[in-house]
């Protein structure tokens, strides 16, 4: 059993409810598990609709102990303007609250480790606190907006993102500076400290694990299941928003040609009015809201699209696909950082039109269906499992 500590928990996002997304599922089992293990403080902002979950949150998880406050700071023009006044990132300016900053500043002492997930958080961390910090970094922040910045066509736009990523990449590696330990992907940890040796004293690989427990769900049988594609997402992030773009319009007309009854279900809440566009202009895509309960489409979809063309970290919905074996397309983006091979338990490309062709493939060859399917399950097994990532985080705190 882990010693008992004190620890204030620092987030920008309800984790709750848990399959609303993946980020969300990930910090809802951290702190799950540090309010079973540990007496916990949790402070959290409240964004959107997460006000109407807050109650339940707390039911699910026993947290007696919090501070949530409400705020809903838009990332426009305006907002960027006074980011560049108060010499901090636009995300850093949207997560910025002065009487969040006094509540931990008063309570903070009062406390053995401060965990801050996200970059943006460790702005709220006493210079003079006197117990562990530990960074949950979630991903190479500014790596996404460099990233963004090179699939940007528009140049005024692309000036502002790369402008935004020098920023951001600034108070990253303030941060991690600052912190007494990292917990972040193997990759992302290796771009934030590139010296092995000097990574070795502070960071510790915490990854973006899944739903493991759908390692031990069945594999559906090959012929029982649709021609179908699934897409799982937060339908609101632009990585999310332009990966499907890319796919829909460089793939799905000749798909349909080889395949006019293939459907295109794209799953999550708040989709992106380019998405409900893109929905209305190409046949049989479906854009299905907020889904409980995504067996649904899990038991007849044949292949699983990951078309991320910008991003970093690990991305859970990759490991998720692992996890249930549903044999997935993805991109080198989406397969960062994990223990995946191409052809065994993926297929990997950034050609849109090799993309189309291994959802063709999947869609018609039954063989090599079931291996990627057996082998993705396989590899999810060895190396993504909850119990392995909560002795990283004990030994952490």
């Amino acid at each position: 059993m882990p010693q008992r500590k004190k620890v204030l928990h620092i987030t920008i996002h309800l984790p709750f409810p848990a399959n609303h997304g993946a980020s969300l599922f990930n910090s809802y089992k951290l702190i799950s598990y540090l309010h079973k293990n540990h007496d916990v403080f949790f402070a959290c902002f409240l964004k959107g609709e997460d006000v109407k979950y807050k109650d339940a949150f707390l039911e699910d998880t026993g947290i007696t102990n919090y501070y949530f406050e409400v705020l809903n700071v838009e990332r426009n023009p305006v907002n960027l303007i006074k980011s560049y006044v108060k010499g901090i990132s636009i995300n850093m300016f949207r997560n910025y609250s002065p009487s969040m900053h006094r509540k931990i500043q008063e309570i903070a002492n009062d406390y053995d480790v401060i965990i801050a997930e996200h970059y943006e958080v460790m702005q709220y961390v006493p210079k003079n606190f006197k117990g562990k910090v530990i960074f949950r970094s979630h991903n190479a922040e500014y790596l996404i907006w460099s990233r963004y910045a090179e699939v940007e066509s528009n140049p005024i736009k692309k000036l502002v993102i790369n402008a935004e990523a020098k920023r951001i990449k600034k108070w990253e590696l303030r941060y991690v500076a600052q912190a007494d330990i990292v917990l972040g992907g193997t990759n992302d940890n290796e771009i934030h400290e590139p010296n092995p040796e000097k990574r070795k004293l502070k960071f510790r690989d915490y990854l973006h694990i899944g739903e493991d427990d759908q390692i031990k769900i069945p594999i559906p049988e090959f012929d029982t299941l649709e021609n179908s594609l699934v897409y799982v997402g937060t339908l609101t992030w632009e990585a999310n928003i332009e990966g499907l773009i890319w796919f829909v319009q460089g793939c799905w007309t000749k798909l349909k040609q080889q395949f006019p009854e293939l459907k295109l279900y794209i799953i999550g809440k708040n989709p992106d009015q380019r998405l409900i566009e893109m929905s209305q202009q190409f046949q049989d895509i479906h854009i299905t809201g907020f889904v409980v309960d995504l067996e649904t489409y899990f038991t007849k979809c044949k292949v699983n699209i990951i078309p991320l063309r910008f991003g970093s970290g690990m991305k859970v919905k990759t490991i998720n696909g692992l996890c249930r074996g549903i044999p997935m397309v993805c991109t080198t983006i989406g397969a960062e950082g994990l223990q995946v091979q191409h052809e065994k338990d993926i297929l990997i490309t950034d050609n849109v039109q090799t993309f189309g062709e291994y959802v063709s493939d999947l869609l018609t060859d039954k063989n090599k269906w079931e291996n990627i399917a057996k082998q993705s399950k396989i590899t999810a097994a060895k190396y993504y499992t909850w119990d392995s990532l909560y002795k990283v985080l004990d030994e952490a705190i």
